[in-house]
């Protein structure tokens, strides 16, 4: 009796340690899909909504190293000609780390620089691109801070355009989503982030240089199903950080990873999260009608507020969802309104989640003539509330 109790203690000891080690090697099976992130900071977004699916510490202002060059290649994009020929300085030539070698003097066109810049995560490209667009790299700072405020990167701030350690330069998982989504807009952006690889002219040399893109989700060994850009950043005080999108099935998600141990396998476990547990629903199609705006000095007094778009949303796939509507009509509107002026912004809320779209005239509303106005002035003074013109 004493030793089948002895061999029973045992037993539970030894199932005990296997529970415990099984946990250890496998603790995704323990947090029912939720994924297991060990990056400072990590954030999944609906490409589309921009609304965030999961995150860890968003906010925290980080190094973010590289992925400094989304907002270095957007401004250029907004405010360049890809044609552009673009002259590299002393000062760009000199840049360190990652480059493409410019020599100074070397010309290539504004395009060229971007690819360079976006695949190869070259400095000097950034360089040569901030003084062509800004004139100087420090005033071409200045654009990327107002296009980041702008963008509603309240936690971003850059010291150059390149993301090598600096004291003021930071962003987090969050803003680095949104410039991304934002970026994403872009069709040239969205067409050169998802290219493997380019050649771009080398002068003086009797080969071409070619551009292997960093992003190691678009090819090898960490190949992601639906991958299509976007950016990746190392330094040794940022540490891995990744911007990384793919799209399946028309649905398009952004995931951050700031400071992890394996960005790839990381920003890998975030998209599969968001794709097997979410999906998109329609709430509102549209040009739906949803109030009536009250508008002064018009030959009517109220004009339909319609949607401007068809309202979509990101879902659980196994949770139903109510979502609250709040209609919010802008004070004070007043003729002349043309079809289409925003009127308000109708929100829907679902716990964390708000989604937003704006509301627009759905008619044109005309001024009242200047007699029509003294005329009803006059009756309104003299108190006739059964005459009504309008």
């Amino acid at each position: 009796m004493l030793l089948s109790r002895i061999w029973h203690r045992k037993l539970c000891r030894a199932a005990a340690g296997l529970f415990l080690l099984l946990w250890l090697i496998f603790p995704l099976e323990a947090s029912a899909g939720e994924p297991q992130i060990e990056a400072t900071s990590a954030v999944l977004m609906d490409a589309l909504t921009g609304q965030v699916l999961w995150s860890k510490n968003p906010h925290e202002r980080l190094p973010q190293a590289s992925t400094t060059k989304i907002t270095t290649a957007i401004v250029a994009l907004e405010r360049g000609n890809l044609t552009d020929l673009v002259r590299a300085s002393k000062k760009a030539a000199e840049v360190g780390e990652a480059s493409i070698y410019l020599e100074e003097g070397e010309t290539l066109t504004l395009e060229e620089l971007i690819y360079a810049l976006l695949l190869r995560s070259a400095n000097d490209a950034a360089v040569a691109i901030a003084e062509h667009i800004g004139g100087t790299e420090e005033e071409f700072v200045n654009l990327m801070n107002a296009k980041a405020r702008e963008i509603g990167a309240g936690n971003t701030h850059y010291a150059n355009p390149h993301g090598l350690s600096a004291p003021g330069h930071y962003s987090s998982a969050y803003d680095l989503a949104l410039i991304a989504r934002y970026a994403l807009q872009n069709p040239k952006f969205r067409e050169i982030v998802a290219t493997k690889e380019a050649v771009i002219p080398w002068p003086g040399k009797p080969w071409d240089r070619l551009l292997v893109n960093n992003n190691q989700l678009l090819w090898g060994y960490y190949e992601y199903p639906g991958a299509d850009g976007v950016k990746t950043g190392y330094t040794r005080e940022a540490g891995q950080v990744l911007v990384a999108s793919a799209t399946r099935e028309g649905r398009q998600l952004i995931a951050v990873v700031m400071h992890s141990p394996n960005r790839y396998r990381e920003a890998s476990l975030l998209l599969d999260y968001g794709f097997e547990h979410f999906t998109r629903r329609v709430l509102m199609p549209a040009g739906k009608t949803v109030a009536m705006a009250p508008v002064s000095r018009g030959l009517r007094d109220t004009v339909p507020a319609v949607t401007a778009g068809q309202v979509v949303v990101a879902v659980p796939k196994d949770v139903p969802a109510e979502w609250q509507q709040d209609i919010e009509i802008l004070p004070g509107l007043t003729a002349p309104l043309k079809q289409g002026d925003k009127v308000g912004t109708v929100v829907f809320r679902w716990q964390d989640h708000k989604v937003a779209v704006d509301l627009v005239a759905g008619r044109d509303i005309r001024e009242q003539p200047w007699w029509l106005a003294f005329l009803q002035a006059f009756i309104n003074i003299f108190h006739f509330p059964w005459v009504r013109l309008s």
